[in-house]
């Protein structure tokens, strides 16, 4: 491995990815953990029932947390480029004009949830049965409110990941899981069992430290960026609300891909055959997590390096993350070996996992995993108009490649594994396509950067 990184000869660019790698993979997975003690200590404090709730208030929550995402990546990349110039002046616009569109919007949430808190019934809308339905109906309004402002704090994490300080981000998302468990476990000695007072721990705590934070680095690293209302450039706006947008779809057809498949199964052979697709995915997604971990600090490499026209570090990191992702290909089959030994002892005979569904989720995880290489770098670089164009058609076919396999193969719970393995093979192509064109042109004609085709 220290033959492998040859560290005596690491370029600093790779040096701070490292850097950040080892430290995110320490903090998330101390995250896990603490995720997982987390769910063991809500449970005990309050009733299996609440627990269910709030789960159910917290997956309606994930669908908004897109806005979030597709905002923070629209700055992100160019922000790399102003702070490789040093154009302070001009990333301040860009930071104040997205704090301004976050601010917006989260304003318009607010308001849009106050309102129609008097006239939707959440507990109806969700099938959601209670003995309370005012209390949970204020308690979804309270957390979507509460998510609405955690909009106009997050841009922090943009920007930091936009100065390759990924292992910063997880900093912060540590800080909040170790609050969080802190807080559960002291309403469990001191207060009674409520679904209240754990919407207020996992509501304010996320406000209260990315607000600190963001107060925090305006004052230390980043005083040159402090949002005003005099940077706000309207001139801006309409090409972030593009950028975002393009992002947005890309970050909805991925969630619609990749948390479809229990709702497919469920429609077409009912929720009795959900259980073994949901025990072996979960098993086979260790994998995913784990270099979803690894790569993300590479998103902000890539731009440092395309703006800075650098085609041999480039090229010389995507050979060597597709060594890496044949090592984790080998560790899939591995996986795949020793999956049904690992079944019986996790699960025991009660629910059996079809071999071929193993088989078709260890090709799904590593068309998955190769195709995470290609994809951080076209979004890295800001080329994503092909991307969105290939998504937008696949997705289309998505569902009738669904609808085929189910209803006229015996492939059964493995039918959604199979689509996605198509579909992780289509977008795969298509990137390494639009990488390879993308290199060409920066070796033939090198030019000034730009976010867009």
């Amino acid at each position: 491995m220290v033959k492998f990184i040859n560290f005596h000869r690491i370029d600093a660019r790779s040096l701070i990815v490292y850097r950040n790698v080892i430290e995110s993979i320490f903090l998330k997975g101390a995250g896990v953990v603490i995720g997982f003690l987390t769910v063991s200590l809500t449970v005990q404090y309050i009733s299996v029932k609440d627990f269910g709730i709030w789960m159910t208030i917290t997956f309606l929550t994930s669908w908004f947390s897109l806005v979030d995402v597709s905002f923070g990546n629209g700055l992100r990349n160019s922000l790399v480029l102003f702070f490789d110039t040093g154009d302070d002046e001009q990333a301040k616009k860009y930071v104040s004009t997205l704090y301004f569109l976050s601010g917006a919007f989260a304003l318009a949430l607010c308001v849009i949830f106050g309102t129609i808190h008097f006239f939707l019934d959440w507990t109806t809308l969700l099938n959601i049965t209670s003995d309370q339905p005012v209390l949970i109906n204020t308690i979804i309004t309270y957390t979507l409110i509460s998510f609405s402002l955690q909009l106009l704090l997050k841009p922090i994490n943009s920007i930091l990941l936009a100065d390759q300080r990924a292992a910063a981000v997880a900093w912060i998302l540590f800080l909040v899981n170790v609050l969080v468990i802190s807080l559960i476990y002291i309403a469990s000695i001191f207060l009674q069992q409520s679904l209240l007072v754990i919407a207020h721990i996992y509501n304010l705590v996320p406000v209260v430290v990315f607000g600190s934070i963001s107060v925090y680095y305006f004052r230390t690293s980043y005083r040159h960026l402090v949002p005003s209302i005099s940077h706000i450039d309207s001139s801006l706006i309409r090409k972030l609300v593009s950028i975002s947008g393009q992002f947005f779809f890309l970050q909805l057809v991925s969630l619609i891909v990749f948390t479809s498949g229990g709702l497919f199964i469920s429609y077409y052979l009912g929720s009795d055959s959900v259980a073994p697709y949901s025990i072996a995915n979960k098993y086979f997604s260790v994998l995913p997590f784990i270099y979803g971990i690894f790569i993300t600090p590479y998103w902000s490499a890539f731009t440092d390096a395309y703006i800075k026209q650098d085609t041999v570090w480039i090229q010389s990191t995507i050979r060597r993350l597709n060594l890496i992702c044949s090592g984790m290909a080998g560790l899939s089959l591995l996986m795949l070996v020793v999956a049904q030994p690992l079944f019986s002892v996790w699960i025991g005979a009660k629910i059996q996992i079809p071999t071929s569904l193993s088989i078709w989720l260890t090709a799904y995880v590593i068309s998955f995993i190769f195709l995470s290489n290609y994809n951080y770098f076209i979004n890295g670089v800001g080329q994503i108009k092909t991307l969105v164009k290939a998504s937008l058609a696949g997705i289309v076919l998505y569902f009738p490649l669904n609808y085929v396999l189910f209803r006229f193969t015996d492939a059964g719970p493995t039918s959604v594994v199979i689509a996605g393995t198509i579909w992780n093979c289509f977008l795969l192509i298509v990137c390494l396509r639009q990488y390879r064109q993308i290199m060409n042109k920066l070796r033939h004609e090198p030019s000034d950067y730009a976010f867009q085709d």
